[in-house]
């Protein structure tokens, strides 16, 4: 694809996130060429946008565009991991307090609105509280039920936790 095409099949992927962010029609397929779809959905994309509806991609258009792809990129991406946790951070146990047991807490309180015999976890910390809870998902995640967070079962809660 000749470089004139990338910048069209970049224009039509553009033009193709914010069609099916605005609606449910068919969005335009990006192929690097200028066709008269292409250049019907610039016409769209501009009257939208109160630009001179010319169906030619000038300045205002193409930064219009990557404005309104660029937002809605934004939107769809995921939001970042802020606390990864390593095997030096496993076995989390109790007397323990730090991000990775907030972390695990957390977890569990999603757990608690699922089923009905968790409980909200409310103490510092890992406590007694979190112990008991933290058994309870190891029991019904069938993982050695040993009170301390270990690998499999921070796995098994953090997939839990990501479905949820």
């Amino acid at each position: 694809m000749t470089d004139k095409g990338k910048a069209i099949a970049e224009i039509q992927q553009w033009l193709r996130n914010i069609q099916k962010n605005e609606s449910d029609e068919p969005a335009i397929i990006p192929d690097g060429i200028y066709s008269a779809e292409t250049r019907a959905d610039v016409e769209n994309f501009q009257r939208r946008q109160s630009l001179d509806v010319t169906g030619i991609v000038d300045f205002l258009t193409w930064e219009s565009l990557k404005k309104q792809n660029g937002i809605i990129t934004a939107q769809r991406e995921p939001p970042r991991q802020v606390a990864p946790i390593s095997n030096e951070d496993l076995p989390l146990e109790k007397g323990m307090d730090n991000i990775f047991t907030d972390m695990l807490k957390l977890m569990l309180n999603r757990v608690a609105q699922s089923y009905v015999n968790f409980e909200f976890i409310d103490e510092e910390g890992f406590g007694e509280q979190t112990r008991r809870q933290l058994e309870k998902w190891q029991e019904i995640a069938f993982v050695e039920r040993t009170g301390k967070a270990d690998k499999e079962t921070w796995n098994s809660l953090a997939s839990f936790y990501l479905l949820k």
